[in-house]
């Protein structure tokens, strides 16, 4: 994943009501305690509109988010367990991206089915898997520091389209300040 140098800024402490959070400060691990009292700033999603979504969606919402923002998508199916939700992957470059950045896709029955299923992920992974929900979908990020999943997710706006969560050693947390679902 890109490092988070020149994204600083992305994120306030609410605890420390302080000014925002600068990207050397968020390298490394983020401690338990830290993870939770960070929120994306107020700059990072405005203009969107962050009401939760209620209809059933696939892939292709995601797809058309990153598209309109001028990022290049190519979408690939894996197959899987008949038993299991369908898989697909979104190769996202373009705009600062130098490598293609692989974000696995599960289309599910429900909201709560996605959030269930993304939390799970994220434990099985451990500290520095990161993802994002919205209504059915779930979308599991490529590893890597929770600094530089914190920078691309705010810098891609990612975190204006899905509930960006992240794992540390505790489990898993949502940094707020972007769209959110109940």
């Amino acid at each position: 994943m890109p490092a988070a140098t020149g994204w600083e800024g992305v994120v306030v402490d609410r605890e420390a009501r302080e000014s925002p959070v600068q990207g050397p400060e968020l390298e490394g691990s983020v401690s338990h305690y830290r993870l939770r009292s960070l929120e994306f700033r107020s700059g990072v999603c405005e203009g969107y509109d962050l009401t939760p979504d209620r209809t059933t969606l696939d892939e292709a919402s995601l797809v058309r988010f990153l598209e309109r923002r001028n990022y290049t998508v190519h979408l690939e199916h894996q197959p899987v367990d008949p038993k299991k939700p369908p898989l697909s992957f979104a190769f996202m470059s373009g705009r600062g991206i130098t490598e293609p950045i692989a974000l696995r896709i599960a289309v599910l029955p429900s909201t709560d089915a996605a959030g269930r299923a993304l939390h799970d992920a994220l434990r099985q992974r451990g500290a520095g898997a990161w993802g994002l929900h919205r209504s059915n979908v779930a979308v599991l990020g490529p590893m890597g520091t929770t600094a530089e999943a914190i920078a691309l997710v705010a810098r891609t706006q990612l975190a204006c389209w899905g509930t960006p969560t992240f794992a540390d050693s505790e489990g898993s947390a949502v940094v707020p300040g972007g769209y959110t679902e109940p």
